[in-house]
């Protein structure tokens, strides 16, 4: 072997760990300016979940995340009185992320409890702060230590793919912002999950069958947990079963896939089934909206794909998924070069075998999300990041135990110019991704919590009404004061609804807190209001509602 044949598998694995140092740096200074700020829908639903946990951590009581005052159980009977259809009123009754469920004849919040969970771990005020470092250094850590074992394995060859696992995890915290805290929870679980399954193969191979079942029965309860901060995390037990199912006597219990089901079952899926029993009225029940309950559909199928595969927030990790591709078609190319069996390794795992898992890991998810009724910027994020790992660090174990070849192998150069070029790309997508992502922006030394005003004196009142958008829950969770969705309804509901609040003799008031609100402005007019505006709370005006003497025309309404 000539003297470049020895230097370039230690500078692949140099430019490898170098990438997963910038972004490191990158997530670092772009993850940890996050706010933590109770805002629209994610934002505050887990961050009132956290806030409910660690209460009643402190008062030594079950946390309770129902939503209960004096206005909600009133306008809920009001609504029932007089018959006024479910879904025009179920989700106006409560702030963002909370909704009422008619079973359990209650208020409460849509989400599981694993995010919540995870945030209650860290002080409130730097929860936010404090998991993304915790995210950001396992992430980085796990790599650099594969990066050290593929080193002394001389394992060059599968770095980039490590590199590309690990950079996709730390870029999806860089961007993730606000959007939704439960990505932010799901990475570690989820990583850790396919690490201890793969070891469990391992182990599985060394015939230490024990031990191997309750390595993947820890791997099973990891994914358990991600499945508790996001449900459809249980969509990827379908390709990490067939990552781990045995080529021969698949019904005994040497089969890895029973404890993987069975740890996921038990700290995944039977509790939340128990949360929906609590919330929903019935284990059976979810507790999501009845938009997000509603059965996937065909005809979303087009508008979806364009959204997930085009050229906006949520397709913004697809070139992972493409030069996941890409790499793993040089591995192969250059593993049977150098004479490494493709099928023949310490794991008992064949390329072949942990390309059509790793497919199946990623397809499931992806293509329920094509056919459900909501769409949204970070439904992607787990599925993605999940399978560009499992084939990274996959693709590590086999090439680290792969065995020799008796056959003759291809040493063309033309073979090894294919498979180079494919790496070369892979790595270079991957560092292209990672640059264009840095900032000059230095990270902040400390959590940044939102500092909320004191709410001014007749809003705090506990007879006035507000009608709001995205500040009924930063209302709630700072104020503990109700404000109602008024555009969860339908003209006719909302007029029922600003007649029953003037019949009782309370202040109404509105705040234009999001661009929709203009229109209900509107419909106030139509109905005889005016409004008159009084000041603002957190940045957003708002106004007191005067109706006429004889309050509004609801009949005027119901004929327009």
């Amino acid at each position: 072997m000539t003297v470049a044949g020895k230097i370039l598998p230690y500078v692949c694995l140099l430019v490898a760990l170098s990438g997963i140092l910038l972004a490191a740096q990158v997530a670092y200074r772009k993850s940890l300016i996050t706010e933590e700020y109770a805002y629209a829908c994610d934002p505050f639903g887990y961050l009132r979940m956290a806030k409910e946990i660690r209460s009643a951590v402190v008062q030594r009581r079950a946390p309770s995340f129902k939503l209960e005052s004096e206005q909600t159980r009133s306008l809920i009977e009001f609504m029932k009185s007089k018959d006024v259809p479910l879904p025009q009123w179920e989700e106006m009754v409560g702030p963002h992320a909370h909704h009422y469920f008619p079973r359990s004849d209650t208020v409460a919040v849509q989400y599981p409890p694993g995010t919540g969970l995870t945030l209650a771990v860290f002080p409130e005020g730097q929860a936010i702060f404090d998991l993304n470092r915790l995210v950001l250094m396992v992430l980085a850590m796990t790599g650099i230590a594969a990066i050290l074992i593929a080193a002394w394995k001389r394992a060059w060859i599968s770095a980039a793919l490590v590199m590309l696992g690990i950079v996709t995890g730390l870029l999806i915290l860089a961007r993730v912002g606000s959007v939704s805290f439960s990505i932010n929870a799901t990475l570690i679980p989820l990583l850790v999950s396919e690490l201890l399954m793969l070891a469990a193969l391992g182990i599985r191979t060394s015939g230490r069958t024990q031990l191997s079942w309750a390595i993947a029965l820890a791997g099973g309860a990891a994914l358990g947990l991600a499945v508790f901060v996001r449900i459809t995390t249980a969509l990827m037990l379908p390709g990490l079963l067939l990552l781990v199912w045995p080529r021969s006597q698949p019904f005994t219990l040497k089969n890895l896939a029973i404890p993987l089901t069975l740890g996921a079952a038990l700290l995944g899926i039977f509790p939340v089934l128990f949360y929906q029993q609590q919330i929903a009225g019935a284990w059976y029940l979810p507790t999501y909206g009845r938009i997000d309950a509603t059965p996937p559909t065909i005809s979303r199928i087009e508008h979806h794909v364009q959204y997930y595969f085009g050229s906006d927030f949520a397709a913004a990790d697809n070139w992972a998924l493409l030069s996941a591709v890409l790499g793993f078609a040089g591995l192969m190319i250059l593993m049977r070069a150098t004479g490494k069996s493709l099928k023949e390794n310490g794991f008992g795992l064949s390329l072949r075998r942990l390309a059509l898992a790793t497919f199946i890991f990623w397809a499931v998810p992806i293509v329920f999300f094509l056919s459900h009724s909501v769409h949204g910027m970070h439904y992607a994020m787990a599925g993605t990041f999940g399978a560009v790992s499992l084939i990274g660090f996959g693709a590590l174990a086999i090439e680290t135990t792969a065995n020799k070849t008796s056959r003759a192998v291809n040493r063309r150069r033309l073979v090894w110019l294919i498979g180079g070029v494919l790496l070369f790309l892979c790595a270079g997508m991957t560092l292209h991704q990672v640059w264009r992502e840095r900032t000059p922006t230095p990270a902040p030394l400390s959590a940044i919590a939102h500092k909320e005003q004191p709410l001014p004196v007749e809003l705090a009142d506990q007879r006035s009404w507000l009608w709001a958008d995205l500040l009924t829950g930063t209302l709630w969770y700072y104020h503990q004061k109700p404000a109602f969705k008024i555009q969860f309804s339908d003209p006719q509901t909302r007029a029922l609804l600003f007649r029953f609040v003037f019949d009782r003799g309370d202040q109404q008031y509105l705040i234009e807190d999001s661009e929709r609100m203009p229109r209900y402005m509107d419909e106030i007019k139509e109905l005889g209001g005016s409004l008159e505006r009084r000041g603002d709370i957190d940045g957003a005006p708002y106004y007191l509602i005067h109706w006429p003497s004889t309050g509004p025309t609801v009949r005027k309404l119901n004929a327009s």
